[in-house]
């Protein structure tokens, strides 16, 4: 659970209305070095709805390079993350993140996007540069906080220097390309640990902006939809190409296409698959540790289903492993297919992975993912 930081903002710079507030608040039309700026019809879109302005009245400053500060603050200006209310136990902002000055033009972005989910690792420094990885993992962090995102079983992106993403970053990356947030150059490199600079951030935030708004008024599938693979008795889920999932309304649920594989690749009826079982309410997933997560954990146990909690690690910051907890289920195929979701929960059910992408520890023979190689990123 994410905790409300303690903050007092005195005073504000130049630096942050160039984010957002009013002291730079030009017309668009004068700024003289966005011409043949990459993106630029994007930066002016969100100069028009307040999101960003100019560092000064006739200058975007395009190439200059962005600070983590002004990360997080364009993001809480792009996602009116500021709007959601703060709720949990107070916690200093210096004992998150000791290089934060709780008086600081930027401690109120710092306080929302860590209230709201935005990864951002302790050894934080407001004043270095960004680099395009830790960017857009900011950004699908903070787009995860107030969009409904599908459940996902995304099919692994051609990066031609993946290698050189930091594996606590490459789920955010691949998301990003999938969702047409983030682009590959023309060689297929991302070029995750370049600096980022300010128009190149705009335009990935103005495409996440674009991406939520299209969420919520159900466009996304609207122009290039598949359907997926469900189980058989289940109406089918439609998705975006590239191995999407919608996360399951009410009363539904779907296995990914792995699971599925896998049941497929195995034919005796005495064959177990051990899965992560995400709840769903209303489109958006629930906390399984929540006291609404227990109790149905425990109704599915008082059906004889064999379902606990289980532990898997990941990486987060600068590859510091930890753990996380999820809700592990041992089916056989005939108990998923004539698995029933209660009217009031949607549910998902997928192989669980460590960080490394590594199968998490089977129990009584269950199998944990597919014989052949699997082709997605989860």
């Amino acid at each position: 659970m994410y905790k409300k930081i303690a903050t007092t903002v005195l005073s504000a710079s130049l630096l942050a209305a160039s984010l957002g507030g009013a002291a730079s608040a030009a017309s668009a039309t004068n700024f003289r070095d966005l011409q043949n700026v990459a993106g630029h019809d994007k930066i002016l879109a969100l100069h028009d709805k307040k999101i960003v302005n100019g560092v000064s009245k006739t200058a975007f400053a395009p190439q200059s390079k962005l600070t983590q500060a002004e990360a997080l603050q364009l993001i809480v200006n792009g996602f009116k993350l500021d709007e959601k209310p703060l709720t949990d136990a107070l916690i200093a902002l210096n004992t998150l993140f000791p290089a934060v000055k709780e008086n600081a033009w930027y401690a109120n972005a710092f306080s929302y996007a860590y209230y709201n989910g935005v990864d951002i690792p302790k050894s934080v420094s407001p004043s270095a540069t960004i680099t395009r990885e830790q960017y857009i993992d900011y950004v699908m962090t903070g787009l995860q906080a107030v969009g409904n995102m599908p459940a996902i079983d995304v099919v692994a992106q051609d990066i031609a220097d993946g290698e050189k993403l930091n594996p606590a970053y490459l789920d955010s990356v691949q998301l990003a390309i999938v969702f047409g947030i983030a682009d590959l150059d023309s060689e297929r490199n991302f070029n995750p640990t370049q600096e980022i600079t300010r128009a190149e951030a705009a335009v990935i935030l103005y495409n996440a902006v674009e991406f939520l708004e299209k969420s919520s008024s159900n466009q996304v599938n609207s122009n290039d939809e598949r359907i997926i693979d469900v189980l058989p008795h289940e109406q089918p889920i439609t998705a975006p190409a590239a191995g999407l999932y919608a996360a399951p309304e009410n009363g539904k649920f779907f296995s990914t296409g792995s699971v599925q594989q896998a049941i497929d690749e195995r034919t005796a009826p005495s064959t177990k698959v051990q899965v992560a079982v995400t709840l769903f309410k209303n489109g958006s997933p629930i906390d399984e540790q929540s006291a609404e997560g227990a109790a149905e954990l425990k109704r599915l146990q008082s059906l004889g289903y064999d379902i606990d909690y289980a532990q898997a690690w990941t990486y987060q910051g600068n590859l510091e492993k930890v753990e996380y907890t999820y809700i592990s289920g041992v089916f056989t195929a005939e108990q998923l297919e004539s698995f029933r979701a209660p009217a009031n929960y949607g549910y998902a059910f997928d192989f669980a992975a460590n960080g490394d992408g590594s199968a998490v520890l089977g129990k009584n023979g269950a199998v944990t993912g597919t014989k052949s190689p699997r082709l997605i990123a989860e």
